[in-house]
């Protein structure tokens, strides 16, 4: 899974449930992925992150 595709299904969970369109039964499972998600994208965020500033200290040094 990609960071935009994760993204992506946040953004449909989080409409789903704003609009309303979530039954009870369903509500759980979409949290719990919602979480996964989360998660995902965190660690991305961080790796890439910490890529880019090991690149940059490799272009000064």
């Amino acid at each position: 899974m990609t960071y935009t595709a994760a993204v992506a299904r946040l953004e449909e969970i989080m409409t789903a449930v704003q609009d309303g369109r979530v039954d009870i039964d369903e509500l759980s499972g979409l949290l719990k992925e919602a979480t996964e998600l989360l998660h995902f994208c965190n660690d991305r965020l961080y790796k890439v992150d910490e890529e880019v500033k090991r690149l940059l200290d490799e272009m000064e040094g």
